[in-house]
Order: structure tokens, then sequence, then C-alpha cells
């Protein structure tokens, strides 16, 4: 069947059926071709992809080159066409019904049954704008007809004597997913038209939205949005064929397919720019590396076990990622002396180069880890002063927004000693209390303690004075050992006090073993 879009009127024998119905607010007149596009692998496979063959003459056709964040890869015609399937997606305001296309980008294909949008004349009689070759079991084939019009792109409205490319393919596309034309509302205001009238009205720009009428023609199809149909709310990580692309969102099933905008032809079984059999992290994300195949326009989370699809979302492949953003940092405070483990929560970590803490710039693998690309932990190193540290990530973008650590005097005494050291090697000793106070270091071989105004205190083989603490309450040395005997261990053990005996205090104990 040829399902055609007329200027002035419709032409006989378009329309399979119609239905009136009414209500106290609505008289509906949508009428039905037979079919819908399923989104299985078997029988006629995946059928809610779209493409174009951009071949418009008309310069105004493809004249709008300003790219559009929403829309990567796309301009001219190409964006028109894009948008035009939009208006009958689940994410449209006005839709809110359980469809989407899926868009397959530009194509040098002119075959029938592949779901194309073309410019051609065959088949235009005098007076048809377009036509859409029906059924659409086995696919559909869209031709604009070129001699006799002349297309204009948008975004803004045609120049005089233009048709808009967007508002007829809309309607077209209306019948490629199984409507046919109304019988209602054709004769009012072209603002309330439904996209489905079988004539232009104006321009056709006021043809982009869908009303009521070809929403509840959309319904009759293919139902209302299900409480379990996958969502997709944001992408994060790697932009990059390769590279491991995390889908944010909700209701995704255990195991999930992912599908990319690949020029993929309509077809059964292996589907170009899919990832099969993905697992989902508590419904809720995906991280999925992203094929060869895949091209600049959006990806989907596609269940045809559960016959489910989920909304586009746009993706610009080979994109520089997204410069990192930090929304929380836990806990909000450490001790001067550091080593605190630190958790970073956020968007953008994959591929962190470094994380940066006031002056301190840690790198990876060994200054922090990179969780997921939500999450980044690392220790607090030792305080350079005390109060607020900003801390930031940056990758190769940017660097992301700065959120305070709050370094606070080390209490009580603490020590850090190596847990190991090897002769030859640098290895060092840290510790802590409140600035300004004076520091003993005592050492012995067989961890031997006595107690002391009720602490336990080394019974020292070396009781060794440093130099006050500083301004953050740190303190500390260097040694490179050397001929002492692999299998020694060193107990080690710091006093505090601020010049009385009274305020003295004992770090714990901590010990070094000297290995090969």
């Amino acid at each position: 069947m040829n399902t055609s879009f007329t200027k002035a009127v419709l032409l006989g024998g378009a329309l399979a059926a119609a239905w009136m119905f009414s209500s106290p607010a609505l008289v509906l007149g949508y009428s039905l071709i037979g079919g819908s596009l399923g989104i299985g692998t078997t029988g006629n496979g995946f059928q809610r992809d779209f493409r174009i063959r951009n071949n418009a003459a008309d310069p105004a056709a493809n004249n709008n080159t300003t790219p559009e964040a929403d829309h990567p890869g796309a301009l001219g015609a190409a964006l028109a066409v894009w948008k035009a399937g939009q208006a009958w997606n689940s994410t449209t305001v006005d839709a809110a019904r359980n469809f989407d296309f899926d868009w397959q980008g530009a194509t040098a294909s002119t075959a029938n049954n592949e779901n194309i949008v073309l410019w051609a004349d065959s088949g235009c009689s005098a007076g048809v704008l377009a036509y859409t070759m029906t059924p659409i079991s086995d696919g559909w084939m869209m031709v604009i007809c070129e001699s006799a019009w002349v297309w204009s792109d948008g975004p803004g409205d045609p120049g005089s004597g233009e048709i808009d490319i967007q508002g007829v393919v809309a309607h077209e596309l209306g019948h490629a997913l199984g409507l046919g034309h109304t019988s209602v509302g054709c004769s009012g205001g072209c603002a309330t038209q439904p996209t489905m009238c079988p004539y232009l009205c104006g321009t056709g720009v006021l043809m982009r939205d869908i009303e009521g009428d070809d929403q509840a023609g959309l319904q009759a199809v293919y139902g209302t949005i299900p409480a379990n149909k996958p969502v997709i709310s944001s992408l994060s990580g790697s932009t990059a064929t390769g590279g491991t692309l995390t889908i944010h969102g909700s209701n995704f099933a255990g195991t999930v397919n992912v599908k990319f905008t690949a020029d993929a032809a309509q077809n059964t079984g292996t589907i170009t720019g899919v990832v099969y059999n993905v697992t989902s992290v508590s419904g809720t994300q995906i991280d999925v590396v992203i094929p060869a195949a895949a091209l600049d326009g959006e990806v989907h989370v596609w269940e045809p076990s559960l016959s489910r699809l989920s909304n586009g979302y746009p993706i610009d492949i080979n994109a520089a990622p997204p410069a990192p953003s930090i929304t929380s940092l836990a806990p909000g405070s450490a001790q001067a002396i550091g080593g605190e483990v630190i958790t970073l929560t956020g968007a953008s970590f994959t591929g962190a180069a470094s994380v940066q803490v006031g002056t301190v710039t840690l790198l990876p693998p060994l200054g922090f880890t990179i969780v997921n690309d939500a999450t980044i932990t690392f220790k607090a190193p030792p305080a350079t002063a005390l109060g607020a540290a900003s801390v930031t990530v940056t990758n190769a973008t940017g660097t992301s927004n700065a959120l305070p650590l709050n370094y606070v005097v080390t209490s009580p005494a603490e020590i850090i000693a190596p847990p190991q050291l090897a002769n030859g090697a640098p290895a060092t000793w840290s510790w802590g209390d409140d600035p300004g106070d004076a520091v003993l270091l005592l050492v012995n071989l067989d961890g031997a303690t006595g107690v002391h105004s009720g602490m336990t205190i080394l019974t020292a083989l070396l009781a060794l004075p440093f130099p006050d603490l500083d301004a953050a309450g740190l303190g500390g040395f260097t040694a490179t050992p050397s001929g002492v005997p692999v299998g020694t261990t060193f107990y080690t053990q710091v006093l505090t006090h601020t010049g009385t005996l009274a305020t003295l205090e004992a770090s714990d104990i901590d010990l070094t073993n000297v290995v090969p």
C-alpha cells in the first residue's frame, strides 16, 4: 500500500480503515493501516530504526549547518528527519506513549524495505508531497517528491514557497509506524490540526508536533509506557570506540543489549552497532564497550526478549570525555598526618589523570583508585597546613569543581612507620600531634614496654630527640639503611609534650621488618 500525503486533497484508497471515538472532551478520528514496528531478533527483526539518504537537491534543504548537542553528527535535512522521528517518541511531552524510533543516520542506500527517507520523483503524482511504501511488516521506504516542491530543513520557518521537511516527514513516519490519515480536526487552524491530517496546513511547520488524535492512534498500536520500560537518564565515561561507556537510568533488566547508531540495515539476527548480553548493575547502570561500528547519533537499551526499548540518548562518538564533576566528599575531614580513606562521588571519573589535594598531586594507580566512573577513593596525604584543602579531579578535558577536605590537628599523638624496609632503599617515618610539640622517638628491637602515667611506653634501646612539630603538627624523617640483618624488626613510638611531663602523650607502637 502507498500511503500518500498531499498538499490539498487525500488521494482515494490511501486508508485501510477508520474508526470514530467520542468523549466529552475529544473526538478521535485516527485510522490504522495494520501492522506495527517490532523490536525482536526473530521474524522480521529490528524495525524501529530509520535513516536518510540525503540526496535533496534544493539548497534550502541542507543550509542548516549549526550543530546541535542533542543531535550529534546530523545537519541539514538529516537533522530535520531525526527531529521528525522524535515527535513520536516516548520522551516527547505530547506523546507519552510506548514507542521510540531508533535513528541510524545517513546512508548511501536507496533500497526499499530498509526504513529509509529519500528524495525522488518516481511515483509522485500531481499534488503529492511525499508517500511511504507500506505495509510495514517487512520495512518501509519514504519518498519525498523532489521536483515539484522546494524543501526547507529549518530549524526556523521555511521561506516563501518552501515546504518544511520536519513536518512532512513527521506525518509520513506516522504511516511508517502504522497509522493512516485522521478524519477529524483537519478543518481548523494549523496550530491544532493533527499531524496525520491528509493534507498540508501552511508550510507544515506546525505538523512537527503531534496532537491528541495522533497520540491516541500511537497508543492504539503500541500502548502506554509500561512501568518497567528502560529509561536512559545520562551517560558518562568514555565516548570513544573501544572505550567503556557508562549508561545511567532505571528499569534496566539484569542482562540487556545496547544499540548504537551505526547505519545498521533493517534485518534479523546480529545487527551492526549492537553489543549483546551486557550486565546491568542494580537496574540503574550499564558499563559497555563502544563497538567499532558506532557512529554519532544515539544509544538505546534494548531488551528484545521482553519487547522493550528505551528512549534514545544522544552520544557524540569519539568526542572528548566531559570534564569530571564532584558531588560529594566523605569523610569531610582528615587528621593532619593523613591516611584516612576519602571517597569522592561524582561523574566522568574514568580516565582521570590526577587528584589534587591542596598543593599535593596524587597520580594513579598508587595515589588514587578509580572504582567506577562515579567513584574515586584515595588516602588523604599529610597536610601542608591545617584547615580546608581544595580537592579536584582532572582528566584530558579539564578539571572538576573543588570541594574542601578539612585538615584537623592529629590527636592523640600518632606515628606512621614503614611496614617494611630494605637495605639501600629510603624509608620514611612520620608523626603528628599538636603544632609546636616537642618530640622524642623511641626505638627498640624486642617490643618490650613499660607503663608510665598509665601509658604503655617502649623500653627504649634508643631515645632520639627530633625538632618540634611544625605548624600543621607534623614531623618525621627519612633514612636509608645499610647492612641491617634481614629479619630484624624495629619497634618505634613517639612521645610528645608541650614542655611539661603533665602534657606527655604516647603514640601507638609501630613495627618495621627488614626484608631482602
